[in-house]
């Protein structure tokens, strides 16, 4: 598998790989927004091609303190080959030359494979946090892409 960064030409490829992943897709996830993320993190966005087929995708983001990691996803047909250790292991040398400290991630509970695949790759569950969200606009946050 190759890695190269994202390009907006393939938006319509992560969206469809996102939710064959199982990846809730929504307000976030839009045509607009994913340009931003892009913007602001170039060298963070990856996707993995193999045979000329976008397989796998990973959103790294950076504050200026901290590195967080949105969306990695493998197409099924495709997982437990090594794919997603390959994309984080490319995302983990680009913070790396950042000089970031420390990298966050978020996993809906019921997703127990993910954290299990996260917890082999040397991740630890946090049990000193809470996790708050404040959402300003609920008609923005509700809607479905």
């Amino acid at each position: 598998m190759k890695i190269e960064k994202f390009s907006m030409e393939s938006y319509d490829d992560i969206i469809t790989l996102w939710r064959k992943a199982g990846i809730n897709v929504g307000s976030t996830d839009t045509k607009e927004e994913i340009e931003i993320m892009v913007k602001r993190n170039p060298q963070l966005f990856l996707v993995g091609i193999l045979d000329q087929k976008l397989i796998s995708v990973v959103m790294g983001g950076f504050d200026g303190r901290r590195g967080y990691v949105h969306h990695l996803a493998v197409d099924p047909d495709y997982q437990k080959k090594g794919y997603g250790k390959m994309m984080m292991d490319e995302l983990l040398v680009s913070f790396r030359k950042m000089g970031v400290h420390k990298v966050h991630l978020f996993i809906e509970k019921y997703n127990k494979e993910v954290v299990k695949f996260y917890h082999n790759l040397g991740w630890e569950i946090r049990d000193d946090l809470i996790m708050m969200s404040y959402i300003p606009d609920k008609n923005l946050y509700k809607m479905r892409i």
